[in-house]
């Protein structure tokens, strides 16, 4: 079982994760990634500059390196590359290369902040109401761009005229009242059935640029309850997901945002008991996953930057 983490980028501790689940299969893991900077790639086996996932021979260069590199499953991490891959999962499935990747209807339901809102509402699912900014605001508010990720972009605005400025200068933008409470992300695996097998909720204590750098487990039956209401509810979703959410001193819920993909907090969700690498690779060779998965609260994470040295002639664009 060779499997590659596309879009690896900086995302060294996910390759590190998924070797000791390919290894115990005598396994390899691959790397590809646009820039040839990626830190990620140089900890795999082998790895590949590739187009972006915009370019129209994107899906053709990865073909390729897949089918020469004997890969089975492909593990997407960025947000712009899951509707490419998801697509085209069948043009994949034809060469035996599973992609890790929900049905298009999730992606297009999540890649797009009004849908996600829309979705939530349809479903009676907790989220965020969205205002008209310009209909008597009651502040404080956040305006994001309704297509973005990693926090690009987001804004709390306090008052009308940083509402002005901050509107002007985002791209789409998207309105909604400031959500109260404590912040979790919960991280949770859904079946090729549609059912979640685990969820792991962890409180966010510290984030840089959209990612959680300090945070520790917790056991929240709620936050669990909403994993399993959105595997329901999403439209064939598959795979390692997680979302954000706002929880406060009254039990109340608020999802902000859903990620069908490894988030970046994941680690610590695999430190506390849970390998969704290993579960992916079972359901791709079809092998019974375990019935009962636990895992433990009061795990904490914090992080720190690690270099990776190379050469120089490394960094010239073979793609």
């Amino acid at each position: 079982m060779n499997v590659l983490v596309s879009s690896a980028g900086r995302r060294g501790a996910l390759i590190k994760i998924v070797r000791k689940a390919v290894s115990r299969r005598a396994g390899r893991v691959l790397a590809i990634d646009a820039a040839p900077w990626s830190a990620a790639c140089r900890l795999a086996d082998d790895w590949q500059i590739v187009p972006r996932c915009d370019a129209p021979n994107f899906v053709d260069a990865v073909l390729k390196y897949c089918r020469q590199q004997d890969i089975q499953l492909i593990i997407p991490t960025l947000d712009t590359e899951l509707a490419v891959y998801s697509e085209n999962r069948d043009r994949f499935q034809e060469s035996g290369i599973t992609v890790a990747v929900s049905d298009p209807a999730t992606i297009a339901i999540t890649n797009d902040k009004l849908k996600t809102d829309q979705f939530l509402q349809s479903k009676s699912l907790p989220g965020v109401e969205c205002v008209d900014p310009f209909q008597n605001p009651q502040f404080p508010l956040i305006i994001k761009p309704r297509f973005g990720s990693a926090s690009n972009g987001v804004q709390v605005v306090h008052d009308s005229e940083e509402l002005e400025f901050y509107f002007k200068r985002t791209a789409k933008p998207l309105v909604q009242q400031l959500a109260s409470g404590q912040e979790y992300t919960v991280n949770f695996y859904v079946d090729l059935h549609q059912q979640c097998r685990v969820a792991v909720p962890h409180k966010r204590i510290e984030t840089r640029g959209g990612e959680v750098s300090k945070c520790v487990t917790e056991k929240i039956p709620e936050l669990v309850g909403l994993a399993q209401q959105l595997a329901q509810s999403l439209p064939c979703p598959w795979g390692a997901m997680c979302f954000q959410v706002f929880f406060d001193s009254q039990r109340n819920a608020r999802i902000i945002e859903i990620n069908p993909r490894f988030g970046g907090g994941y680690p610590i969700a695999h430190q506390a008991g849970v390998d969704f690498v290993e579960l992916l690779i079972r359901e791709v060779l079809s092998e019974p996953l375990p019935t009962s998965m636990p895992w433990r609260a009061g795990i904490a994470m914090t992080r720190w930057d690690d270099a990776v040295f190379l050469d120089q002639s490394e960094l010239q664009d073979v793609a």
